[in-house]
């Protein structure tokens, strides 16, 4: 009973290390993908780079965007 209890608090502390937010760095940058015509998704316009995704739409609703996106920038 013993390696029951055992076995089981380092798997749950496996499955929440393995699962577990904080792993990883938040973007630091963002670039906006507008899109200015309604259910035209080939043409669209790329701008930024941005400090953080609230600065990034809050430019996509300055331009009228039809749509828009907010990813983190690759480089």
């Amino acid at each position: 009973m013993k390696n029951f209890k055992i076995m089981s608090v380092l798997m749950l502390t496996a499955v929440l290390t393995a699962c577990g937010g904080g792993t990883g760095t938040p973007p630091s940058e963002y670039t906006a993908k507008i899109f200015p015509i309604e259910n035209d998704f080939d043409r669209f316009e790329v701008v930024g780079p941005f400090s953080s995704r609230d600065e990034c739409t809050a430019k996509a609703q300055e331009m009228n965007a039809a749509a828009y996106s907010c990813d983190p920038k690759t480089n």
